[in-house]
């Protein structure tokens, strides 16, 4: 993948000293030079999916004069932010906090809470009367279907029994009336996400990351105690430029796709490649990807592989990256 170089980060050159005046000087992450990659993935139901907010059965929006069902970012960003921190500590170069409880006691580092899974995803922390922010070297988006709503959504009736597996309630001695509607999203439906950067703020090692944390298929949503592994995750492929695209919206990828079949899975590949190739000066097809990405995983299932000491490799230099940003 060394075509991407020119819109990722340098895993040696990450910090920049600037003057505070002719004594002093200070530490921060290196300056922004113009970059994006999008990382376009379709998200396929293979089992029973439930998306929702406190409002709504199953989250939706209004767009191009219809319903679309709508998974907000932290749906998957949720779940592989969680398998990169896996993935760190099963290499022994991180995620030595639980997510979203990353905490800094007097004393520590900085490089104590905050690895490569920070610069990929995101984190912040309480440091004595500071807050350390990082933001995210990676941006989901909405994942939206590509069919409407009501073609995507269906519902179950259920009660909840008794343990005696019948609806008597012998406490209160009356029959249950615990009946309700579970609406799901079915097997079947295909959305499409884009994960992608603004400026060169991603090292190769971190898009190897991600890579990885994205997978081929995961639990997501709620109910996944009921359905287990119910996402599998196609990639259109990886586009690079020096400018971001409108066209890396999903909207305005579903745009593109009005009209067209939106159940069968390569035909909205090759659409969506076609749209995005136009669009960019770096198209590398999902099939490529998938390959590299498949690549990855037998590299990190084998004990001392080349990937497993750029990882080793990367660890100090991400660490000095928060240190000196921090302290």
């Amino acid at each position: 993948m060394k075509a991407l170089a020119p819109y990722l980060a340098s895993i040696d050159g990450l910090t920049t000293e600037s003057p505070i005046d002719d004594k002093k000087s200070y530490i921060h992450p290196k300056l922004k030079n113009l970059g994006s990659v999008s990382l376009v993935l379709i998200r396929e139901a293979v089992a029973p999916v439930v998306f929702r907010n406190a409002e709504q059965e199953i989250t939706d929006i209004e767009w191009l004069d219809d319903l679309y069902v709508r998974a907000v970012p932290n749906k998957f960003k949720y779940i592989e932010r969680n398998r990169g921190l896996q993935i760190l500590r099963a290499l022994g170069v991180g995620g030595r906090l639980p997510q979203n409880k990353t905490v800094l006691y007097k004393g520590q580092n900085p490089s104590d809470a905050f690895d490569l899974n920070t610069l990929v995803f995101g984190d912040s922390a309480n440091y004595d009367n500071r807050v350390l922010p990082v933001r995210a070297a990676v941006n989901y988006s909405d994942a939206l279907s590509l069919l409407p709503k009501d073609k995507c959504v269906d519902e179950t009736f259920h009660n909840r029994a008794m343990e005696d597996g019948t609806l008597f309630d012998a406490e209160s001695k009356k029959n249950s009336d615990n009946l309700f509607t579970r609406h799901f999203i079915k097997p079947g439906t295909l959305m499409v996400q884009v994960l992608s950067t603004r400026g060169q703020v991603l090292p190769e090692i971190g898009l190897k990351h991600l890579l990885l944390s994205v997978g081929m298929a995961g639990s997501y949503g709620g109910q996944t105690s009921v359905t287990g592994i119910n996402i599998r995750t196609h990639v259109v492929g990886l586009y690079g430029g020096k400018f971001e695209q409108a066209i890396t919206s999903p909207y305005e990828l579903l745009r593109g796709l009005q009209g067209r079949d939106g159940s069968d899975v390569l035909a909205a590949k090759a659409r969506l490649h076609e749209l995005l190739q136009a669009a960019h000066d770096l198209a590398i097809q999902g099939d490529e990807v998938a390959a590299w990405q498949a690549d990855l995983i037998a590299a990190f299932n084998q004990s001392g592989s080349e990937l497993e000491q750029q990882y080793k490799q990367a660890q100090p230099k991400v660490a000095g990256l928060f240190d000196q940003w921090f302290q």
